[in-house]
């Protein structure tokens, strides 16, 4: 697990997502992507009007298969997207960490805790090469 800075201190106004649906196939449902709204690429957008996307990727390693990964990039979409509902933005990032949920040996899950008591959880999830975003409330 990782902690990275480049958020503290932000403050969230919008996310949006690309293309997305309610959940995968069947053949694909696991406790990786339950409860997940599943979607190829997410948008944070902040009041100082940077621009954060995240999106799956696969990250080659030594002697076997590319693990499932996040990629980050400073930047907007370059695709159509659209807002995701959430009540209580704009709301300030108080940290956000980097998880292996996956245990391929790599960071491929980020938790952003917010000061509205909200977390939000991006991560890979199967089938590969797809995201899963949830908004939780944290426990008091």
């Amino acid at each position: 697990m990782s902690k990275n800075e480049v958020f503290d201190n932000k403050i969230l106004i919008e996310i949006r997502t690309g293309r997305s649906h309610d959940e995968v196939h069947p053949a694909w449902k696991d406790d990786t992507n339950t409860g997940f709204l599943i979607c190829y690429s997410i948008e944070l957008v902040f009041d100082d009007e940077s621009t954060f996307t995240i999106q799956p990727c696969e990250v080659e390693l030594p002697d076997r298969y590319p693990a499932l990964g996040l990629e980050l990039n400073e930047g907007k979409f370059q695709r159509p997207s659209s807002a995701l509902k959430m009540v209580d933005l704009p709301s300030k990032i108080l940290e956000m960490e980097q998880i292996d949920h996956l245990g391929e040996g790599v960071e491929n899950q980020m938790v952003f805790t917010l000061k509205n008591g909200k977390t939000i959880v991006i991560r890979h999830v199967f089938p590969p090469m797809t995201l899963g975003i949830k908004i939780e409330a944290n426990n008091a």
